[in-house]
């Protein structure tokens, strides 16, 4: 506030002329010269010596507007501050005009404070071609607060996608301000709509594997298995054994690779879940053969079930494709660790350090008949959730599989 702002607002309550000699007998106090510009600083210093010397009325309103100033001097300092674009507007018949802008504005969109202040903020923003009236109606879509996406012109010419978080409020006399700040969200709709095209993508992919291919290979495994109840040549039935169980090889691909795609989605509603609990309905669901469970954990885990259940099937299978029908298996806990979760261990032959960070990859197996796929659902789970996977050496000799979070 300068010179001139004091005095008119002194001037409400004394007149114009005591008003300016209140106003210049306090800057003489301070010592400023008539051509020093006054800043936000000076001027509540000048309240302080206006309070001092008056009394009544008039050190009333001096207090009153040093309160305001520091109050508009700390409102200016966070509007400095915030890294993303943001403006102060007044309004006239609802029309918005610039009163201030942060660095942030004026690096973004090309203007400084002495461009922008006063001017329609439409006549700043609107992309080449739109209707500047929307940039008018984004402060009144909604009362109070509003937050919604817009599309702006930069700087460099270029048309940028924003979040507009914006509010107006009632100040002095009834007069409307607005606050408005600018996020830049164009890189993250980028990914958005690619993530998009991409989930479109599997989707189609997934309607082919489960339909098209599938459809065919049930009708090639089916009449094989006819030729097999029909031949009696022990070459042949070989020969068609051989066939038979390639198309179980390619059912057993297609499972895993449909499982592959649905769980890479973020998970559905979760619970808390009984690690034990999901641990043992997994293992039924499991050929194990001679193998032997251990669960050693009564803990609870925020999870959807299903997924996880079908986390400790693959791991549990994997566990008996390597360390053999008559393995031991362990889930756990951690004691003592930093981090929350479990552990899946076998007494297995382990897996080497340099193959740890592999047996993760698609299609990665060092099973004939494995199809590559049941670690890296596991690992596609995990990252649904949230959590983290690693590959270690059991108390057993064998593998451990920690999962944290």
């Amino acid at each position: 506030m300068n010179r001139t702002g004091l005095v008119s607002k002194f001037a409400e309550t004394v007149g114009i002329e005591k008003a300016s000699a209140i106003v210049d007998d306090a800057i003489a106090d301070l010592g400023i010269s008539d051509e020093t510009e006054i800043d936000d600083t000076d001027a509540q210093d000048i309240c302080d010596i206006i309070q001092h010397n008056n009394e009544g009325y008039i050190a009333l309103v001096a207090s009153e507007l040093r309160v305001q100033l520091a109050a508009q001097e700390r409102f200016d300092a966070l509007l400095g501050n915030i890294p993303n674009p943001a403006v102060v507007v007044g309004f006239e018949q609802r029309e918005p005009y610039v009163k201030s802008i942060n660095e942030a504005f004026a690096d973004s969109f090309g203007y400084d404070q002495t461009d922008a202040v006063g001017a329609e903020l439409r006549t700043l923003l609107a992309p080449p071609g739109a209707d500047s009236e929307v940039i008018r109606t984004d402060w009144w879509e909604q009362t109070g607060q509003s937050e919604q996406e817009v599309r702006r012109m930069t700087a460099s010419g270029e048309v940028r996608t924003y979040l507009f978080r914006s509010t107006v409020v009632t100040r002095d006399s009834s007069q409307l301000e607005g606050y408005g700040i600018y996020t830049d969200i164009t890189d993250r709709k980028r990914r958005e709509q690619q993530l998009k095209h991409q989930n479109e993508r599997l989707d189609e992919f997934v309607s082919i594997v489960s339909h098209d291919l599938r459809n065919p290979l049930n009708v090639a495994s089916g009449r094989t298995q006819l030729l097999l109840d029909d031949i009696e040549d022990v070459a042949v039935r070989e020969g068609l054994q051989e066939v038979a169980a390639a198309h179980e090889r390619m059912a057993r691909i297609l499972d895993d690779t449909l499982t592959l795609a649905r769980q890479g989605r973020v998970v559905g509603e979760t619970a808390s879940v009984s690690i034990e609990t999901v641990a043992a309905d997994a293992w039924q669901q499991v050929e194990t053969e001679d193998a032997t469970l251990s669960i050693e954990t009564e803990a609870t885990v925020e999870a959807d079930a299903e997924r996880l259940q079908q986390l400790f099937e693959n791991l549990y299978r994997n566990a008996i494709e390597h360390a053999g029908a008559e393995c031991s298996v362990v889930v756990s806990v951690p004691e003592g660790h930093e981090q929350s979760g479990f552990s899946i261990a076998d007494d297995g032959p382990g897996i080497p350090p340099d193959d740890r960070e592999l047996v993760f990859e698609h299609g990665y197996s060092t099973n004939a008949d494995g199809t590559g796929f049941g670690l890296s659902i596991v690992q596609s789970i995990v990252e649904a959730h949230g959590w983290s996977v690693a590959v270690s050496e059991s108390e057993m000799g064998g593998a451990r599989f920690d999962i944290r979070w």
